[in-house]
């Protein structure tokens, strides 16, 4: 699933930056080191991964359906773009403005397109923060059986097989990862729900 790759990066960084005291309390002891992960595999091969994928992929469809209902709108304002054009061939932004015909009508035009742009935007930004908050919980499942796998190898640290050139196949902890997550019945089915893209969007500060 390459359509996770850039938001699974992030995500491993985090748990690699997460790592508890006491797992590096372990490690200044003399059993730390490090495992590799690779995060992305865990994502796409996990039943909990693959489920998540299918359900993500019902939402992006349900967002292309609602996107097509709209072609007829784009399609008017087309046409109405172009009679504009036409209606004001030869003339300057000031006449435009000035005419008191042409210009509530530039007016209406401005604001139809402003609102079809705005739908448009709210579909693709729904289907991409119904990604995020999946994959945010997604993480929450993996994460505790990541840092258990890590910390039954002695590991302090989980690094991304992506971010290194070479390491020992003893290091990699991905397969195992994948087995304990498709045991587990709490760990193999995702819940996924579209969310609005405002719930991901940052909270304005109150104003005084």
């Amino acid at each position: 699933m390459r359509l996770f790759g850039q938001v699974a990066a992030v995500t491993l960084a985090v748990v690699a930056m997460g790592v508890s005291a006491d797992a590096f309390a372990q490690r200044n002891r003399g059993q730390g080191g490090a495992v590799v992960l690779n995060y992305q595999r865990v994502v796409a091969e996990s039943a909990l991964g693959r489920d998540m994928g299918a359900k993500l992929g019902q939402i992006r469809q349900q967002v292309t359906q609602e996107a097509q209902a709209l072609q007829p709108e784009g399609a008017s304002l087309e046409q109405e773009r172009q009679r504009l054009a036409q209606a004001s061939r030869n003339m300057s932004p000031e006449q435009i403005r000035n005419s008191s015909s042409l210009a509530p009508q530039f007016q209406q035009f401005s604001e139809r397109l402003q609102q079809f742009q705005a739908r448009q935007q709210g579909l693709q930004g729904d289907f991409e923060c119904s990604q995020a908050i999946a994959l945010r919980d997604f993480d929450r499942l993996a994460s505790p059986i990541i840092q258990s796998v890590m910390e039954s190898r002695g590991a302090g640290v989980v690094l991304d097989a992506g971010s290194i050139v070479r390491s020992s196949p003893e290091l990699e902890i991905t397969n195992t990862v994948i087995q304990q997550l498709d045991q587990n019945p709490a760990t193999r089915t995702a819940t996924v729900a579209r969310h609005a893209v405002a719930e991901c969007s940052p909270q304005q500060p109150a104003q005084q």
